[in-house]
């Protein structure tokens, strides 16, 4: 995290964050788009498959390097150690290389998903990896080994599945010379024309101050105040105990600021604003005393996990799933549900629907142009199947009611 470091610093983060803010236009499209939280059925499976052993064992590893200070051999070891990672995943790994300083520092390390529906539009989660002290020895436990273990984790969950939108995970070299790895990283998507639709950041995730209600702050600003609500809607739902407290928002406290720079939406879930790790930036920001709580990890990890599926829409996600034709963005909210389902096409042609009891025994059809609010108050509890029709697609969902 890039707080408590020297002038030099702290003045390079201010100007990264000056020139973008000055130099880039906001992204028109991602800033009207509306975030929506929604239910997927199985994205309560795939927070339950959070493994809190894998997160503390990437997380050992990163912190045994001497130091992951971006211009030591250390860093560019871990650098590939992580790409190394993603790849054993199946995902497609990319090292971006920039400069910085007249120098060449470790690079960032992004891993994609490509979405089967709307491959252009993208969900990025990510943290750096990067480390400092003001001495040789750097191990960064939970500044930001945590953070980066987080990703991996999402990562090695969520890459076993096909998703409509695109998911981008970052491993970001240099924040802590001023963001600058993710300054390179957010400035090349503008300069491609990319639509990020949001940015989640881990960075500082383990660390649970004695005496203290576990729970997160939400970092952003005001701007990126949808995407938080976004996620605070998404965690209601799938992490209903784990509260979610609105944070002190500091400008240039992490790479979400970069993205929030350069006209995106970046949002920061924290570990606590006030009583963050006090080891950070030393020689004993270790696993024990900095990073010491699994618990608190594994819930901002399933957090970031389920917000991340949900603005990226699982595919095809249950057994029951089938598509036939051009897929319809298609959307259905709450599910499950007792009262009242509400289905978007995503499309504005007249649509067909037919909703089936598990013995073939057709309960209701009808039609509607984009939206549907089906009543299932009268449904008995169970498992559904609801069939869409339209011009060259036939989707067919399933709907648990309560």
């Amino acid at each position: 995290m890039n707080i408590h470091r020297p002038i030099i610093k702290a003045w390079t983060s201010l100007l990264v964050l000056f020139f973008s803010f000055n130099f880039s236009l906001p992204v028109s499209a991602q800033q009207a788009f509306q975030y929506k939280a929604d239910t997927f059925n199985v994205i309560f499976q795939w927070i339950n498959e959070v493994d809190t052993g894998f997160v503390i064992d990437r997380i050992r590893h990163l912190q045994d390097y001497q130091t992951r200070d971006c211009f030591t051999p250390d860093a560019v070891e871990a650098q590939n150690w992580i790409k190394s990672q993603y790849e054993a995943l199946g995902l497609p790994v990319e090292l971006q290389d920039f400069p910085l300083y007249n120098d060449n520092p470790s690079d960032n390390v992004i891993a994609t998903i490509t979405g089967q529906v709307l491959p252009n539009e993208y969900v990025v989660l990510g943290g750096h990896y990067d480390s400092w002290t003001s001495s040789f020895r750097a191990p960064g436990a939970d500044d930001n080994a945590s953070g980066t273990s987080g990703v991996l984790e999402v990562a090695r969950i969520l890459s076993q599945y096909k998703f409509k939108r695109s998911i981008i995970f970052c491993a970001f070299s240099a924040e802590e010379y001023g963001l600058a790895g993710s300054d390179a990283f957010v400035g090349r998507c503008q300069n491609q024309g990319m639509n990020l639709l949001g940015y989640f950041n881990m960075d500082m995730i383990g660390y649970h101050e004695a005496g203290t209600a576990l729970h997160s702050d939400m970092l952003n600003p005001p701007g990126a105040q949808s995407l938080a609500d976004f996620y605070i809607d998404v965690a209601a739902i799938y992490l209903p105990d784990f509260t979610i407290e609105q944070g002190a928002y500091d400008d240039g406290s992490s790479d979400h600021a970069t993205f929030n720079a350069w006209g995106y939406q970046g949002i920061f879930p924290f570990e606590d604003d006030e009583y963050y790790s006090p080891f950070i930036h030393t020689t004993n920001d270790l696993v024990g005393p900095s990073f010491n709580s699994p618990e608190l990890a594994k819930n901002l990890i399933q957090g970031g996990l389920a917000a991340v599926a949900t603005l990226a829409i699982p595919y095809n996600p249950v057994g029951t799933d089938e598509i036939t034709g051009d897929p319809l963005i298609l959307e259905i909210f709450p599910n499950p549900s007792h009262n009242i389902i509400t289905v978007s096409s995503g499309v504005s042609e007249k649509i067909s629907y037919e909703v089936y009891s598990v013995r073939g025994e057709m309960l209701a059809a009808g039609s509607f142009n984009e939206k549907l609010s089906l009543d299932v108050s009268w449904f008995s509890p169970g498992a559904y199947v609801l069939k869409i029709r339209g011009k060259n697609v036939v989707e067919t969902r399933k709907l648990i009611i309560e």
